[in-house]
């Protein structure tokens, strides 16, 4: 018994410390400050053709064809507290010789069904928020051409680029 009761002592002692051994790890994760914009990768167009032009008077204005029902969705994705504002340059159109057709200010837009404003090819300021979003928040923005009476006939369309910054 006396044998027993040692190898038992012998066996607990052996295998103490594999029973009570134990690692510890920190685990971290870093989440990067993000503030980004996505949009679909397309064209606005401006179709016009002999059942729409010429007007009735001018000036005129004509919604955007493409995409579709001329309105481009925005989406941005903030992670981070602080105010933070979407930008937009609308380019003047040009033609395969870089002259310019149409000035800038006479392409026209509007954020979520709101007021129409004057495209510029300067970046300007068309939304601001502050801190983050939930997910991914969608801003709508809507294109229409305004014509004068005297630009050259063709099939107009534009590039607009979509920026965000954040105050710091």
């Amino acid at each position: 018994m006396k044998g027993t009761v040692r190898n038992i002592l012998v066996l607990l002692v052996l295998l103490a410390p594999i029973g009570y051994a134990q690692a510890t790890w920190f685990v971290q994760a870093v989440i990067p400050e993000v503030i980004s914009v996505r949009t679909p990768t397309t064209t606005i167009g401006f179709e016009l053709n002999l059942q729409n032009y010429p007007p009735p008077s001018f000036p005129a204005r004509y919604k955007a064809t493409a995409p579709e029902d001329g309105v481009l969705p925005v989406q941005v994705f903030v992670n981070q507290p602080g105010v933070w504002s979407l930008l937009l340059e609308i380019p003047d159109l040009l033609d395969e010789s870089g002259n310019r057709i149409l000035p800038s200010d006479q392409i026209l837009f509007r954020v979520n069904d709101g007021p129409w404003l004057r495209g510029s090819s300067a970046p300007q300021v068309f939304y601001t928020d502050v801190g983050a979003t939930e997910g991914w928040k969608e801003i709508q923005l809507e294109f229409a051409l305004e014509l004068k009476g005297n630009e050259p006939p063709g099939n107009y369309a534009v590039n607009v680029v979509v920026s965000a910054i954040r105050e710091p």
